[in-house]
């Protein structure tokens, strides 16, 4: 709050401090101490009023500031006494030509009578200063003021009385000079210095009057003039006094607070003070101080901080104690410097802050600051940093540590100019099986297994990490590429052993890829990404083996993404197509059927087959979207062409384990019109190799829909009589590789006629795939075959109605076929 603002009680103020000094009044009262308890005491009306003895603040620090205005006006007694002297023999010389000297003799025994009093108490003052002063004394100052400035203004009334003209000129100019003066010297005390002005002012307005000329309005306009800026002037000089008075009061109350503080800081806390000399020995030591470095008073204010950051033989202690020297040399504050300090042989760790003392020549005295224990601190964030770079299950270090591992590692290679850096990728094989037949903590416990054995193979050799998952890295220098193809199969081979979890045997194996760091151009993202195709490839090649990185490899890896991209804008923009391969009936000759067949035309690399750009979709997420569009275009086309008794779509195994699947059919057919039982899914037996227990429900829910099931490729897996006991088809498929030996070996049409027995035995249909020549459709009607397929009879189309005829001889003229009208009546009931 500015002192302004409250503009009438200033007022207010000053005009009781010219009729009754020192006497409060109500306007006052609001600030008393009690009621004001929480107001600030350096309140700039607090200190207006506090100028004027108001009691607005506790006793004791209001009678230090009455002793302080009193202490004030007697530093300039002695030029007080000494202008009172040179004006009185002014006067005197001046006066005493029309002033009887009875009057003048009497005036000047009371001046100097009055001065000899001040003279004494002034010296009684200084040989015992006064530290607290009652309301009384500031009366007696006030009564001082009233009583001295009474013979000062008998001066100005005496001269105008006479109408001596020397004698006015002199007693206005003194007059003059004792209001402003006695004003200015009287003002830490504003109603003393109020009083003064008071007098002198209403004996000159007297002289004014006795005088009765007319021209002297002009003094009584400088006079008031004067006045009002004296009055002016000591009410803020005595404001200004008290405001600097109380503002030290505080902060000397905050000092005591703060050496308190400090001291129970010191007693509770669990940080220090500590001093120095200017030679560094400490001073002043503490209890906390002795107890954190366990060591004797004696022996402690002997010593130095730097002694003491020498105890412990550390490396990063020892980096520290530079640190630390290099700050104390200088001569200026410093923080968070961090030492080790040897406690009764524990390592512990001290953060120090300090800063320099001077004296008041402004000479180095040493150090002052505080000191921390901040061990425990350092060992948690030292906890936090090896969690933060170490893998929690395996202990080994985790990706993120492992890459600013490489960087480093790199960074040096470049520097040498040497090509013996290697990075491994390595993939656990079948650790899925492990997971799921015993649970994920069988599977935690095999990765610490995994990671033991790579720890011990790595010793010495390599940076090892696990990326997450069943997926490691490993860093190493090797002389020559047989070195490091050498230790790739070590890995490989080092997890061939079987891994004992609980009571079981596990054997998984590793694939591993790998490459050295050759041009000095790659980043580690070249590095990763090259390790990363090579173990691409081993797993392609068929897992449980290392394979180096090959620029060949790059090149397959950088032709397949841009066949992706292709497909992926094949695909949006229906640049694929649809076409159907006719099923012909083995007994009629007749077209019932037809397969779906997805046709690729590139236009650069001409048509490509599905074998290649199916595997390519599945892997980049497209064969879900892609097989639906399939499978509706062909429902769509089939439906207008009723004289197909079915159509035969594949389902990819990505597909099929899509959980939507049925759904997804159910909503085509709606869609299309397209009859249920008019429907064939084939299906391949890689389905049942990631069978989780869902294959044979869906294979459920689609018959019951009443589409039919084929089981594609026959026989050219390792299961698939286990599949035909386990799951239910309607039919099975010969592989194409099984009807091309028909007439070349005699084993591939001894394996034909043993599938359809067998096929027929279960109620199982039968097509033969890659029909191309007479003799194989010959054979295979012979044998018993139901349907068959192939270019024999005819080219795929993307219009069903073109392949409903086929134009070959007559099938009446060849052999009879053997095939039964019904095989489900075949089916053996066991």
């Amino acid at each position: 709050m500015r002192l302004s603002s409250n503009w009438n009680l200033v007022l207010q103020t000053i005009c009781m401090a010219f009729l009754k000094p020192g006497q409060s009044f109500q306007a006052a009262q609001r600030y008393r101490p009690v009621e004001q308890a929480g107001k600030k005491e350096s309140d700039p009306t607090r200190a207006f009023l506090l100028a004027f003895g108001h009691p607005v603040v506790d006793d004791v620090l209001a009678r230090r500031v009455r002793a302080a205005q009193i202490a004030s006006i007697a530093r300039l007694t002695p030029f007080i006494i000494f202008a009172n002297i040179v004006n009185t023999i002014v006067i005197t010389l001046t006066f005493r030509d029309f002033l009887p000297a009875s009057y003048l003799t009497a005036w000047v025994i009371s001046i100097a009578a009055f001065l000899t009093y001040t003279t004494l108490k002034w010296l009684k003052a200084n040989r015992s200063p006064i530290e607290i002063a009652s309301r009384g004394a500031l009366n007696k100052a006030v009564l001082h003021a009233t009583v001295f400035s009474g013979f000062w203004a008998v001066v100005p009334i005496v001269a105008f009385a006479s109408g001596n003209a020397d004698g006015i000129w002199m007693a206005s100019c003194v007059t003059t000079g004792m209001l402003c003066g006695g004003g200015f010297t009287l003002a830490t005390v504003p109603q003393a210095a109020f009083r003064w002005v008071a007098m002198l002012y209403v004996a000159s307005l007297v002289s004014l009057v006795i005088g009765q000329s007319t021209d002297l309005w002009p003094l009584f306009l400088l006079l008031t003039s004067y006045t009002l800026v004296v009055v002016g002037s000591v009410a803020s000089a005595g404001w200004l006094f008290a405001s600097h008075f109380l503002a030290e009061a505080e902060l000397e109350q905050r000092g005591e607070l703060i050496a308190l503080l400090l001291n129970e800081f010191e007693e509770k806390a669990s940080d220090w003070i500590w001093e120095t000399d200017s030679k560094g020995h400490f001073l002043h030591v503490s209890d906390r101080f002795l107890h954190a470095s366990g060591r004797a008073r004696a022996e402690l204010e002997a010593l130095r901080m730097v002694d003491l950051a020498y105890s412990l033989d550390e490396s990063d202690a020892r980096s520290a104690v530079a640190t630390l020297e290099t700050a104390l040399k200088v001569q200026k504050s410093f923080r968070d410097v961090v030492i080790g300090v040897d406690v009764n042989g524990e390592e512990r760790w001290w953060s120090l802050a300090a800063r320099p003392v001077y004296d008041d020549r402004g000479s180095f005295t040493g150090y002052r600051g505080v000191a921390s224990d901040i061990t425990e601190a350092r060992r948690a964030s030292a906890l936090v940093s090896h969690l933060a770079e170490h893998d929690s299950l395996t202990g080994i270090g985790n990706r993120s540590w492992f890459l600013k591992q490489a960087e480093t590692a790199m960074e040096g290679q470049s520097q040498f100019g040497d090509d013996l850096l290697t990075l491994y990728l390595i993939d656990l094989d079948n650790f899925k099986v492990v997971n799921d037949t015993s649970g994920h903590p069988a599977g935690d416990d095999l990765l610490r297994q995994v990671a033991s054995r790579f720890t011990v193979l790595s010793e010495g050799k390599t940076l090892l990490a696990r990326f997450g998952g069943d997926e490691f890295a490993a860093l190493g220098r090797f002389d020559s590429d047989e070195a490091a193809t050498a230790f790739a199969e070590e890995l490989v081979n080092v997890t061939r052993k079987p891994f004992r979890i609980g009571r079981r045997d596990f054997a998984i194996g590793a694939t591993v890829g790998f490459t050295r760091f050759r041009d000095s151009r790659d980043t580690l993202d070249d590095l990763m990404r090259k390790a990363d195709i090579a173990l691409y490839k081993a797993k392609e090649g068929g897992r449980g083996r290392a394979l180096a990185f090959e620029h060949e490899m790059e090149r397959e890896v950088r032709e397949r993404r841009e066949l992706e991209s292709d497909l992926r804008e094949a695909f949006e923009y229906e640049k694929l197509n649809v076409d159907f391969q006719p099923i012909v009936d083995a007994r009629s000759g007749q077209v019932v059927s037809s397969e779906v067949l997805v046709r690729w035309l590139h236009p650069v690399r001409g048509e490509i087959p599905p074998d290649t750009f199916i595997p390519i979709a599945e892997h980049a997420g497209l064969i879900l979207p892609l097989g639906n569009w399939v499978l509706k275009k062909a429902c769509a086309a089939a439906a207008r062409c009723p004289e197909l008794e079915s159509v035969a779509v594949n389902l990819s195994p990505v597909q099929f384990m899509d959980p939507n699947l049925v759904e997804q059919v159910c909503a085509v057919l709606d869609e299309t019109g397209f009859p249920p039982e008019r429907l064939v899914f084939e299906i391949t037996e890689s389905v049942f190799l990631r069978d989780f227990g869902s294959a044979s429900t869906k294979l459920e829910r689609l018959r019951d829909l009443g589409i039919s099931i084929a089981l594609d490729d026959f026989g050219t897996g390792y299961s698939s009589l286990s599949y035909l006991r386990q799951y239910k088809f309607d039919k099975i498929k010969i592989d194409k590789s099984f009807v091309d030996e028909i007439g070349e070996r005699s084993d591939g049409l001894a394996i034909i006629s043993a599938v359809i027995a067998l096929a027929h035995n279960l109620g199982l249909e039968v097509t033969a795939e890659g029909v191309e020549r007479q003799f194989q459709v010959d054979a295979l009607r012979t044998l018993g075959c139901d349907t068959m397929q192939g270019y024999y009879f005819g080219r795929p189309d993307a219009n069903p109605m073109n392949i409903t005829q086929i134009r070959k001889e007559d099938w009446e003229d060849r052999s009879p076929s053997t095939a039964p009208k019904n095989p489900s009546d075949l089916r053996s009931v066991s």
